[in-house]
């Protein structure tokens, strides 16, 4: 069972480097949203660089920060989840249902997209996929790519959080006690 913790935490903490490594884009993106909004109410652009590619510069951006902080997000349980009918229940009994829905549809559900977007990446950089926009940014497999290696990082988290309930629910009470399941409201003891 600690294995099984080791190679949870192990992935939880890459998840976390990636997320708390692109936080910076944040920044980034308030930067380049400013200065599109001045610019357009100036009427001043640079050239080679107007409103449309800063538009699509702003929304690469977003998808990059959504890709690299979905699976950590996961793993701290900050996803929007509806426990209406399990809010109530003991802890043992939303961890078995955690890995009933992990089990039938977030893992399967992830790793097909992810597996399937694959193909999406390499048909766009084939066929040199651009913007629609005359002006707008090219290589547009890159974010497609980001998007699907998100994709995978929340695969990489659903596992994770498997095993976490694994040795929540099968371990001993030692090994349960370690397990840090994040499951419940924030509001809830464990």
């Amino acid at each position: 069972m600690s294995a099984l913790l080791a190679i949870a935490g192990a992935i939880e903490r890459v998840l976390r480097a990636i997320c708390e490594w692109s936080g910076w884009l944040m920044v980034v993106l308030m930067v380049v949203i400013c200065f599109d909004i001045l610019s357009r109410k100036l009427g001043y652009q640079i050239p080679g660089m107007g409103s449309t590619r800063l538009q699509e510069l702003e929304w690469h951006l977003h998808t990059v920060l959504f890709s690299m902080w979905l699976g950590y997000c996961y793993i701290l349980n900050v996803h929007p989840r509806v426990d209406t009918v399990t809010a109530h229940r003991p802890l043992r009994t939303r961890a078995w249902i955690e890995v009933v829905g992990v089990l039938a549809f977030a893992l399967p559900y992830a790793a097909m997209v992810a597996w399937f977007g694959l193909g999406f990446v390499a048909t766009s950089y084939m066929i040199g996929e651009s913007s629609e926009a005359v002006i707008g940014l090219t290589h547009r497999w890159i974010i497609k790519g980001i998007f699907i290696l998100g994709l995978w990082m929340l695969v990489a988290a659903i596992v994770a959080v498997l095993l976490r309930l694994i040795v929540y629910l099968f371990g001993d009470r030692a090994a349960a006690a370690r397990a840090d399941l994040n499951i419940q409201h924030a509001a809830d003891p464990m």
